[in-house]
């Protein structure tokens, strides 16, 4: 809503209820009771500003015309061929030393005696027992009391093997030595000399870019453009009235 229409709707609804006061005060109708009257008020339109995208200066073409670019470079121009003969090369040989086997390594085995010791065992020939013995004593009362008998036992010694006899065996490592070896380290052949070719640089045109034709096309140009576009009507609505002590 613009300035001027929010000022102009002041100043009706101004009007609306400066008029109506008199009927307040003079209570036409309702007089002295007040507490349940209202008054009949004019409600103005409702206004909203809209904001809508315009184009102010449409999108253009135009054509950009760009020259070729012109440079020099420097190119190599032959004064005298190159040429090329053979030269024999003779063979190369060394001495190199490697290491080899001079004798093989091998596996005997040794046997081991077994062990034997002696151990002792204690067992039992006759097994103690307990048996009861009567007698009278000076006083002539019959007195019986428990004997007993210890056990026989016997010992005896017999052969226990510990350790049976292995076989272990015996590694003999292999012997190796440096022995020297002439080899071929470069074979006989021939080598190719060649002697370049004598040649001078000079300058020559060359393009570096051709000429060029290009299309620009410049974007539209949009701006804003505001408008009130009313939302709601206005009515009449009832209001109570307040009461004037």
């Amino acid at each position: 809503m613009t300035a001027g229409r929010l000022v102009g709707a002041g100043i009706a609804l101004a009007a609306i209820f400066g008029a109506s006061a008199p009927v307040l005060a003079g209570g036409h109708g309702c007089r002295a009771q007040t507490a349940g009257c209202q008054v009949k008020v004019r409600l103005p339109d409702v206004y909203q500003t809209v904001e809508r995208l315009v184009v102010v200066w449409p999108a253009t073409r135009r054509v950009v015309h760009v020259p070729p670019v012109i440079g020099t470079r420097l190119e190599s121009e032959m004064v005298s061929p190159g040429r090329a003969h053979a030269v024999h090369v003779p063979p190369v040989y060394g001495t190199i030393v490697r290491r080899e086997l001079v004798q093989p390594g091998t596996i005997t085995y040794r046997s081991t005696p077994p062990v034997v010791e002696t151990v002792h065992e204690t067992f039992v020939v006759r097994p103690g027992k307990t048996r009861w013995v009567t007698h009278r004593d000076r006083h002539g009362q019959t007195i019986r009391c428990p004997k007993t008998s210890a056990p026989v036992t016997r010992t005896i010694a017999r052969q226990v093997v510990v350790d049976p006899g292995r076989r272990v065996p015996v590694v003999t490592p292999p012997i190796y030595a440096d022995v020297p070896r002439t080899v071929l380290v470069r074979p006989a052949g021939v080598r190719h000399v060649y002697q370049p070719a004598v040649t001078r640089f000079v300058d020559r045109p060359v393009l570096l870019r051709p000429a060029q034709r290009h299309v620009v096309v410049e974007p539209p140009v949009y701006g804003v453009e505001r408008h009130a576009v009313k939302v709601q009507s206005g009515g009449y609505a009832w209001r109570p009235i307040r009461a004037h002590h």
